[in-house]
């Protein structure tokens, strides 16, 4: 049998003194199953790893436990009398003190030789859990063969969920339990911590709302920080506050600069304003890639200015083959207005066939600043819609129209393939009026000039790059080309070919930017209303360095104008 020697008690009194709070108070379930291993530095909550700051002993085949520890998670009140150098425990079935100077214990007034039933370990209090445990109401299984015992202790609903006081109330509400844990006893400089929660409500019916103080992600600068957590249940009944103190040793795991690269989660945004950012952000070396043109598909964006303020024609274009046409509009008029967007067969002797591959589209609302977006979200991710027209000689077909109130707006992308020469046309007409043929509708009303068209010869850029460690050493950028308003309906694409660990994001370099973003086949939410220069980097995806590739695609939102810069932050491996 092991055995180990009893450290001298007066060594260990100042440090008891001062001791750590115990991980919790009162943990969930009506039992609680508490299971110690010989000199493991956690044991387990209901099935849920706890750290220990000082593992349980095995010495001539008992188990001692750290009874600040054991004591408090099951909701006794352990407390050190710095008079009479003692610790006080209060159990069901007893009270129970440990005077260490005079090395007796005492159970009801009744004293015992300390040596027999207790040791100090590294400051801590380690009492003989099959001792203690009859005083605990508590029963003790112990294990030889694996040198493990467990504690199985059965909370009075009387006393622990504390019921209401109310005179006639046969179904009382249970205060509910704050308690959580982490996952580690110390931590270092920037090391991310895992809080565990275990709270829980007595009466299962939820708990909507948490309040925590001091709880962050990482801690930078070494120290002992108090951390706290209440809640409440359905009914509004508040938790007791539960406080557990997380040490922090002066060892540099993360800088406070290069955590949030590391550890915050996709879908957040990094913002550093330092010089030393600054300096490397301007120092990143552009990503050497290969770029071509996946398809010829001409871009027809009808007009510079989104505003509709004249009945009449906005703009028109030439087509013949592929093409896509991005509108974004606003009724800017006094009164509704109908917009179309219509193709004329120019030929007078065969018919035009026009498939509408794909498309997309924001119906007319009020709110079209802040969902613009969403025309490119029904684009990229919609099934193709494979629609046929077919236009006989001269005549004009309508591809989409939209019924705007005053104020209201919308927007579209949509593919379209032609089998001859066709021209487009976008018409704002009167509400109560059909959108008529594109020959016979009018030029703009007097006064107003009419909306200039964006043109560009292709609607989609490909970027492929090597992005392994050899490739990828520090910290790289890379833009898709100049992007003014006509690149609203662009799709920009990236394939990273075997990538190492990184942190890809992306960031405005001036004012406004939105789009649709997608990873592997899998759509990134962006923020409501989009992205702004002064939100810093938005972290979008962390390779693992087993990818074989990573695509990224990226559309601009109609009527996003802002050019948007992409980085890739290399992750070192951390221990």
């Amino acid at each position: 049998m092991k055995k180990k020697r009893l450290i001298t008690w007066t060594l260990a009194l100042s440090m008891l003194a001062s001791g750590a709070q115990a991980a919790g108070a009162q943990v969930s379930g009506t039992t609680v199953h508490l299971r110690f291993t010989d000199d493991r530095q956690a044991a387990e909550v209901n099935g849920a790893e706890v750290q220990l700051d000082v593992p349980a002993q095995e010495v001539n085949g008992s188990m001692y436990v750290p009874i600040r520890w054991v004591g408090e998670l099951l909701g006794f009140p352990v407390a050190w009398n710095a008079e009479r150098r003692s610790v006080g425990l209060t159990a069901p079935k007893a009270y129970v003190e440990w005077e260490l100077e005079r090395g007796v214990a005492s159970v009801n007034g009744t004293e015992s030789p300390l040596e027999e039933i207790a040791l100090i370990a590294d400051g801590a209090l380690l009492v003989k859990l099959d001792w203690i445990a009859p005083y605990m109401n508590a029963a003790c299984i112990y294990d030889s063969n694996d040198s493990r015992v467990e504690l199985v202790y059965v909370q009075p609903t009387d006393r622990a969920y504390r019921e209401s006081d109310y005179p006639g109330d046969t179904q009382p509400n249970s205060r509910p339990i704050a308690i959580f844990a982490t996952d580690k006893a110390v931590y270092r400089i920037g090391e991310p911590v895992a809080y565990i929660d275990l709270s829980y409500d007595p009466d299962s019916e939820g708990l909507p709302k948490y309040e925590w103080k001091g709880k962050q992600d990482a801690f930078f600068e070494p120290g002992t920080y108090p951390v706290s957590l209440r809640i409440t249940d359905p009914h509004g009944v508040w938790s007791e506050m539960f406080t557990q103190e997380i040490t922090v040793i002066d060892e540099v795991f993360h800088t406070k600069n290069e955590f949030p690269w590391y550890a915050k989660p996709a879908g957040s945004f990094v913002k550093d304003e330092s010089a030393a950012w600054q300096r490397q952000l301007a120092e990143a070396p552009r990503l050497s890639a290969i770029v071509t043109i996946p398809e010829e598909r001409k871009l027809i964006v009808s007009g510079a200015e989104p505003a509709l303020d004249r009945i009449g024609i906005v703009a028109q274009e030439q087509v013949d083959g592929k093409a896509r046409i991005v509108s974004q509009h606003v009724n800017a008029m006094a009164q509704p207005v109908r917009f179309a967007a219509v193709i004329q067969n120019p030929d007078k002797a065969r018919t035009l066939t026009v498939r509408v591959a794909r498309a997309g589209s924001l119906q007319p609302t009020l709110l079209h600043r802040n969902n613009v977006r969403q025309a490119a979200v029904d684009f990229m991710t919609k099934a193709p819609a494979d629609e046929t027209l077919e236009i006989k000689p001269g005549e004009t077909a309508t591809l989409e129209q939209y019924a705007l109130y005053a104020g209201e707006g919308f927007a579209s992308i949509s593919d379209i393939e032609t089998d001859g020469p066709a021209r487009i046309g976008f018409i704002a007409g009167k509400a109560n009026e059909p959108i008529p043929p594109l020959s016979s509708a009018s030029a703009p009303e007097q006064g107003q000039a009419r909306s200039p068209i964006a043109v560009s010869s292709h609607a989609a850029v490909r970027m492929d790059a090597d992005a392994d460690a050899q490739h990828l050493t520090g910290l790289a950028q890379w833009t898709f080309g100049e992007q003014r308003y006509d690149g609203a309906g662009m799709t920009y694409s990236l394939r990273l070919y075997h990538p190492r660990p990184a942190a890809l994001a992306m960031q405005v370099k001036n004012g406004v930017a939105d789009g649709t973003l997608i990873v592997n086949g899998t759509v990134v939410p962006l923020p409501q209303g989009g992205m702004t220069d002064q939100d810093g980097a938005f972290l979008f995806y962390r390779t693992t360095g087993l990818e074989a590739s990573v695509e990224i695609e990226w559309m601009p939102a109609p009527g996003s104008k802002e050019p948007v810069e992409w980085l890739l932050y290399p992750l070192e491996p951390k221990k």
